[in-house]
């Protein structure tokens, strides 16, 4: 789980977990504008960060990762409405995904990959959380960053393409009942899409390992609550991408 880092100074890795702190709060605070804008139709840069609710600018005092929203008690400054604790959560997820990347991978090719999967990982669930939809346009930037991270670290397209195929057939077999037709065009099952697009990321290899862990987590989720499907599904995707080496999910 230290593979980034063996041989490398104390110092040298205290100053990369402090740099990738830095710049996953930073992610995470512009992913929670993607958890508005996106299910709202709006354009990320249309204009600067804006409450909600009131649609006030927000000043720099505002936007601080994760402090702002715990001293403002995850309200408004200007017009006291509630805005979602998933912010918050977003901000700190995708900080912790930043140090586990880099403490696994340094700062190399796999980490940006990783670390670009994750975050839209994060962002899918928390619209899943707050809009009670699954964004195929952020399923879509998922597919793109699995198709070259496993390029990347198989040398090969057919993990991916395998991967991204059991996952497709699996879930559609399982929900054959909500296939749907429209003319000529067949719609697919939630289930089936976000098999395919775990296998994809997982390769052929690791799929059967993240099919377990998806129902593990699953189940788990149901105990613990209404957590939205999305939470477990990213969970079992960046286990197996972030600590690729680990038998456990090879096999070995």
């Amino acid at each position: 789980m230290l593979d980034g880092v063996q041989g490398i100074s104390f110092s040298y890795v205290l100053c990369g977990i402090i740099w990738a702190v830095a710049l996953g709060l930073a992610v995470g605070n512009y992913a929670c504008s993607l958890v508005h804008r996106l299910p709202r139709g709006k354009l990320l840069l249309d204009k600067p960060p804006y409450c909600g609710s009131c649609g006030t600018l927000l000043k720099t005092k505002d936007l601080f990762p994760v402090i702002s929203a715990v001293l403002l008690r995850h309200r408004c400054r200007y017009c006291n409405a509630p805005f979602p604790t998933s912010h918050t959560w977003t901000e700190i997820l995708v900080a912790l995904l930043f140090v586990l990347a880099f403490l696994q991978h340094g700062f190399s090719e796999p980490f940006y990959l990783i670390v670009f999967i994750g975050v839209f990982l994060i962002t899918l669930a928390a619209i899943h959380a707050n809009e009670g939809i699954i964004m195929g346009k952020v399923l879509l930037c998922v597919v793109v960053a699995g198709m070259l991270y496993r390029t990347l670290q198989d040398g090969s397209i057919y993990g991916f393409f395998a991967g991204g195929l059991f996952g497709l057939i699996l879930g559609t077999v399982i929900k054959y009942k909500d296939v749907r037709r429209v003319g000529h065009i067949y719609s697919l099952p939630q289930l089936a899409q976000l098999l395919a697009v775990g296998g994809i990321c997982v390769g052929a290899h690791a799929f059967p390992a993240f099919l377990v862990l998806f129902g593990v987590f699953y189940i788990a989720g149901k105990l613990a609550g209404k957590i939205p499907l999305t939470v477990p599904f990213g969970f079992a995707i960046m286990l197996p991408v972030l600590y690729p080496a680990l038998g456990l999910f090879y096999g070995h």
